[in-house]
């Protein structure tokens, strides 16, 4: 994993045991706790449950030949959610590069939208499966498929979201203040990195 806002020090880190996308949303929510923002450059989709306002990610545009800024207002206009909701419909509807069952195929009638409409009232895939398992949530489908599943779910949602808590440190000279006035030369001089490792 390359890592580094600061490109002349980027640095090569590995942590044994740890995947590199749980190592980098640890080292975000470290900066992020400095009250710094974060810019995170990867093609990995699983990022876009890090974005906020104080988070972006610089990600491929394969068609244009370029890398290009992805924020919190591209994510909900592409998405017609937050990151946290996008998360827990994942973890409903599976995701079949990760490997991740989902059970919208196991229930029919359960589709995004019914399971959007439930995620937005409840807050959370964890709110939702614990207000399901004491009372009425949704249709009787939808019910049967949050009490019935609840374990699968619960499982996909460990395997999907990113940890938060690895054993690592940020190092201060990893970091520099970003000059967003030459956004199109930092992304540049990056893509040559990545492509040269």
């Amino acid at each position: 994993m390359l890592l580094g806002m600061n490109i002349e020090l980027l640095q090569a880190l590995k942590i044994a045991g740890q995947e590199a996308d749980d190592v980098v949303a640890t080292l975000a929510k470290q900066i992020l706790d400095r009250r710094k923002k974060v810019v995170i450059a990867s093609p990995d989709k699983d990022f876009k449950q890090l974005i906020s306002e104080d988070v972006q990610l610089v990600q491929p545009v394969p068609e244009l030949d370029r890398w290009s800024f992805y924020t919190l207002k591209h994510y909900i206009a592409q998405y017609n959610c937050d990151p946290e909701s996008d998360l827990s419909l994942r973890c409903m509807f599976g995701d079949v590069v990760d490997g991740i069952p989902g059970i919208q195929n196991l229930v029919p009638g359960f589709g995004r939208k019914t399971a959007l409409k439930l995620i937005r009232k409840h807050g959370s895939l964890e709110n939702l499966l614990n207000e399901a398992s004491v009372r009425t949530v949704g249709r009787e489908y939808a019910q049967e498929a949050l009490t019935k599943y609840a374990f699968e779910l619960r499982r996909n949602y460990q395997v999907l979201a990113l940890r938060r808590d690895v054993d690592v440190q940020i190092q201060e000279e990893w970091l520099s203040e970003r000059d967003a006035t030459n956004d199109s030369i930092a992304i540049e001089k990056l893509r040559k990195l990545v492509k040269a490792c």
